[in-house]
Parts: structure tokens; sequence; C-alpha cells
């Protein structure tokens, strides 16, 4: 399968993946009292936590190093991986049991210590789904499997906050699926890289390692500083607020999901091009990759942004409208996420670096939250990630741009990425407009299907006309 159409595969397993996490709490806020919810968001952070920080960039590290090993090599850089993650997962499960059974700050999220500890052992466990698959450049496989777990993580779960009511057997399904990844992934690594037949050496650990600590640490404080503004609502206003809270965020997966799928598709190309020595091609296929996020997320964003009451209101009920303001802050950093950067941080050799700028970027974006949180309320919490992420996108492009000697204006497809998020966001006005004076007879549901429609016709027609489809942005494969 091409590289395009592998792309479009994992795009839209990405899409059908958030749409489910969306419409499960739907269920869940409906089946559920608030502060159950709030326990439901708060262990899902946790877990959702360990699975982003302790991986320490071992997975990541499987699309620098597959496409340029042999097979054997392979087979052994899987198996480090795979060990590895299994480690972390036990550990990480034992952590979340004692943390919540002793120190649980409420008899609902002591109640879930052993529900919860079991799905973060099966979950973290089976992360490296998320990486194999395409570092093999078997997207396709990677998007059926997401799309599967969805469908049951949202079958599964729903029915069980509706028949029971309960967070804990909500949590017991949700280890269900985990175990069901756990299984899919493992079967996929016996089968293509002989997984529990290869045993790694010494030294596949210690260089797969040493090139995966600089960008794990990198990856576990900007995932530390990306997750800090929930952890202070959480510690300043309670598992109630922090329901509210977790709901503004509730699309923030929407970019990282979207950009996880597209970036590790072209990753194994980008490093044939930075081994051959062509950062154009390197330079150019990150551009590519960044404008097929964009393509797909910002309208959705702009959308999201202008609708945020009436979307809020029919999804979530008019108990968690507070969310809205929170969503419209954190809008700005996922838009930034888009233009993704930690690959060519990577492949420049740059991760000491941005590592190094990290911890500062930390400190204060814990202290920004924490400050906002306390004078402004939710809003105020949501406010040091924002900033943050602003100054880091700005540190890390001058760097790059230092260190590969290239023109920060060419970097990236800047005037392309600007027009399309002002079209998109004129769009979304005009459509929310329209929207407030449709006829009375036309449900808000109905009403805001047929806005997204209308103004999706000029958007499609724009993009087309200035080759902004991804079909476009990635050209055919050259003729043998």
């Amino acid at each position: 399968m091409g590289l395009g159409r592998r792309s479009v595969w994992l795009v839209v397993s990405q899409m059908v993946e958030l749409g489910l996490q969306v419409i499960l709490p739907v269920i869940l806020v409906r089946h559920l009292t608030m502060e159950a919810f709030g326990d439901y968001r708060l262990l899902w952070l946790i877990a959702a936590g360990c699975a982003g920080m302790l991986p320490m960039g071992m997975p990541d590290t499987l699309a620098l190093f597959l496409p340029k090993s042999k097979q054997l090599d392979q087979q052994r850089y899987v198996a480090v991986t795979a060990a590895y993650m299994l480690l972390i997962g036990i550990v990480s499960g034992i952590g979340v049991a004692i943390s919540m059974y002793w120190w649980g700050p409420t008899e609902g999220l002591r109640a879930l210590a052993g529900a919860g500890a079991l799905f973060t052992v099966l979950w973290v466990s089976g992360g490296m789904i998320d990486y194999l698959p395409v570092a093999d450049e078997r997207g396709d496989w990677q998007a059926r499997a997401v799309i599967a777990l969805a469908v049951l993580r949202t079958i599964l779960a729903g029915a069980a906050a509706y028949w029971y009511g309960s967070v804990v057997a909500v949590f017991y399904m949700l280890a269900v699926v985990a175990a069901v990844r756990l299984l899919l992934i493992s079967n996929y690594a016996r089968k293509y890289h002989h997984l529990g037949r290869t045993a790694p050496t010494r030294w596949h650990w210690e260089s797969q390692s040493t090139q995966a600590m600089p960008l794990g640490l990198s990856s576990l404080l900007i995932s530390v500083r990306r997750q800090a503004d929930q952890w202070i609502a959480a510690a300043l206003f309670g598992t109630v607020q922090f329901a509210v809270f977790a709901l503004g965020a509730v699309f923030g997966s929407l970019v990282l999901m979207m950009r996880r799928a597209i970036s590790s598709t072209f990753m194994p190309s980008m490093s044939k091009h930075e081994a051959s020595g062509d950062w154009d091609a390197v330079i150019d296929t990150n551009n590519r990759a960044n404008l097929i996020v964009a393509f797909f997320a910002v309208p959705v964003l702009a959308f999201i942004w202008c609708f945020g009451e009436p979307i809020y209101t029919l999804i979530y009920t008019s108990t968690y409208i507070g969310a809205v303001p929170v969503m419209r802050i954190l809008v700005v950093s996922w838009l930034l996420q888009i233009v993704e950067l930690n690959s060519l941080v990577m492949l420049a050799g740059e991760m000491r670096y941005s590592a190094r700028i990290s911890v500062p970027l930390l400190v204060v974006s814990l202290v920004i939250s924490f400050v906002g949180g306390y004078t402004l309320g939710l809003v105020g919490a949501a406010s040091g990630g924002v900033v943050m992420a602003v100054l880091e996108r700005s540190l890390i492009l001058r760097r790059l741009a230092t260190s590969i000697k290239w023109p920060l204006s060419k970097l990236q497809a800047w005037g392309s990425l600007l027009s399309m998020t002002a079209i998109c966001w004129g769009l979304a006005a005009l459509g929310r407009l329209g929207y407030e004076y449709r006829p009375e007879s036309i449900p808000p549901l109905v009403g805001m299907i047929l806005t997204g429609i209308i103004i999706a016709i000029p958007y499609l027609l724009i993009a087309r006309n200035r080759g902004w489809l991804p079909h476009k942005i990635i050209p055919a494969p050259a003729a043998n």
C-alpha cells in the first residue's frame, strides 16, 4: 500500500477513535454521577500519563531502526521494545494500585485500585501497537486494529455504565479491551518479527536505549507539561470540577492522534532520506505530513471552537457547559501541535537540546497554570500549557533552522498553514451565525449537521484549488 493511502487509512482510524472517545463520555455522563465521572477521568489521566511518559522513547525508535536494519536485527529491536513495554506496564500497574489504595483522595478512587491497576498494566504493555505496524509500513493493519478496539471499548464500557452505573465495572471492561489490544500486538510481533523466538543482545539494548533516552526524556517532560494543567485542576478544584475541566480537554487528542498516525507513517521515509544526506527530501516530507494533518484537523478545530456551546450542551448536557471556555483556550495549543517537529529534532540530533529546554518550560508552565487556576479558575489553569506551547515551538524552530542551516521561513509551509486556518475559522464563524438564525423548527443537531455540510463545500473547493487535498500533497510514485 502506498504512502498516501496508508496515511489516509491512519487518519480515518484516528478520526473514528476520536469520535468514539467523544461518544463514550456521552454515555458515561448520563449514567454516572459527577463524582464518579470525575474519578473515571482522573484514573484515565493517570493511565494515559503512564502510557505516554514511561515508554521513554523506546517504541518511537522503531521507526528509526527498522527501516535501516537487517531482518535479524529488526527482530531483536522489537524484542527489546516488547520486553521494556511489559516491564513498565507491570511497574506502572503496581504503582497505581499502591497509590490509589493508600492515598486515594476519595472513597470512589480507593475502590478503583484493583480495576485501575489491572487496566494500567494491560494498557501500557500493549502500547507498542501505536508504533510497530507503522514502522513496518503496515499502517493499514494498525488502522483496522485501532477502529476495532475503539468500537469494542465504546460498546463494553458504555454497556457497563448503562447496566451497572458503576465506574469500577467500566474499568473492568476497559481492562478487557486492553487485554485484547495486548494480544493483537503480541500476535503481530510474533508473526512478523518472531517475538519470543529471538533474544536481543546487550548491544541492541544499549544502542536502542542510547537513541531513545534523550527522546524519551523530552517526551516525558512534554507529556508532563501537556497534562500539568489537568493535574493542577484536579488538585485545586476536586474531582467534580475536574470532570468539567477534563471535558474541556476531551478534543485534545484530535491533533495528537492524527499527527502520530501521519508522522509515524512518514518517519521511515524521512529516516531513509536523512541516511542518504538528502535534507531537502526530509523537510519536504515533514511539510507534506503536517499539511495532511492540517487539512483534517484545522476545519474540525474551527468548528468545535465556534460551535462550543451547542456541541457541549447537546453531547454532555448543560451541566458541563463550563467546559467550553477551557476548550477555547486549549484550542490554541492544539493548533500548534499540528506542526510536528519531533521527527526533525530526532533526525537533526537535537534531542538533548529539546530535553534541556523542557525542564525550565515545565517549571514556568506549572507556575502559570497554578497561579492562573488560583486567580481565574478553570480557564486560568489551562493557560500555562498554552503559553509554554508557543515558547517551545518558537525555540525548537529557531534551533532547527540553525542546526540544519535552513531558513526559518522555509522550514514549514507557513503560508498554506496560515491560509488554511484563516479560511476555516472564517467559514466556521459564518456557519455559527447562520446556525443562530436557523428556523426554530430545525433542532440543534440537524442544524449543526446541515451547517457542517454547507461550509464543507467551499472548504473542499478552496482546498482543491490550492492543492491542499491529501492526494495532491502526496505525489504519485514514479513508474519503474
